[in-house]
């Protein structure tokens, strides 16, 4: 074989290995200009975003035509060790990843970028604040109510969700707490906080005060946990009148009468 021919056989060679390659590039769209063509493999390296190998996803498009969703840490899925689980996931596994905008479609009850957050229900209905677990434990009006402790420090582990699942504290007029002079229970109550107390008040046809929650765990308490001195229970309408919870106002029984029911008139006797 002439040098000449092995030249023209060498360049023809290239030739047509080029225009494969270029033919299998075009096929991808030259990866729609989020990644690099290899031509001599006529495969597409997407970049990160973009199906790049180091990207989270399930779903990576040969021509790098569709968009990786941010990823949390998975709610729910296969353990790997007795304290070790929930690998981070696109979406958290709580909602859909749309391809065109890089976006997640949240399932009903989570939130964030990456569907990371339970959202609390109806966002507190106004009437409180959406916090999370790691701050709940710290939080003394939160119910229900204990001694303060701590939620954190092994997020990798044992508190892998003190900053992802959420509740709502609800507002009150009145300070809420275990200690003297502040009551068990908030003014707004629920768990989206859409439910109002009526005034509390002392039952005056008993001889005993109802409002006294020293040593008393309500329902609103934490187990092995109680009022200290002074302490209040809340007494909606003073035991003798109903309270409409929309309103947070008493309508009394007959024979008593005030805005909490407290007073007792004759015809109660």
């Amino acid at each position: 074989m002439t040098l000449a021919k092995f030249f023209l056989l060498l360049v023809s060679s290239w030739i047509f290995t080029t225009v494969q390659g270029n033919a299998g590039c075009s096929l991808f769209n030259w990866c729609n200009g989020h990644g690099t063509c290899n031509t001599g493999t006529r495969t597409c390296t997407c970049y990160e975003g973009w199906g790049a190998d180091t990207d989270l996803t399930l779903y990576r498009a040969a021509d790098c035509s569709a968009r990786v969703c941010p990823a949390g840490k998975a709610w729910g899925d296969v353990p790997t060790g007795s304290l070790s689980a929930h690998q981070e996931q696109e979406c958290s596994g709580r909602g859909l990843c749309d391809r065109d905008s890089g976006e997640c479609e949240c399932f009903d009850g989570f939130t964030g970028a990456a569907c990371e957050r339970s959202g609390c229900p109806d966002d507190c209905s106004d009437h409180g604040r959406c916090v999370n677990m790691k701050a709940l434990a710290v939080t003394s009006d939160a119910l229900p109510l204990s001694n303060v402790t701590t939620y954190s420090g092994e997020d990798d582990t044992v508190t892998w969700d003190e900053e992802m699942i959420f509740g709502c504290v609800c507002d009150s007029k009145w300070e809420v707490g275990l200690g003297a002079g502040q009551t068990q229970e908030p003014e707004w109550f629920g768990p989206d906080c859409s439910l109002r107390h009526c005034p509390s008040g002392d039952d005056p046809s008993t001889d005993v005060d109802e409002t006294d929650c020293f040593n008393v765990t309500s329902s609103s308490v934490y187990l092995g946990t109680a009022g200290r001195a002074g302490n209040l229970c809340h007494v909606d309408c003073s035991n003798r009148g109903t309270c409409d919870y929309a309103t947070g106002l008493c309508e009394c029984f007959t024979g008593y009468y005030g805005f909490n029911c407290g007073q007792q008139s004759v015809l109660a006797k």
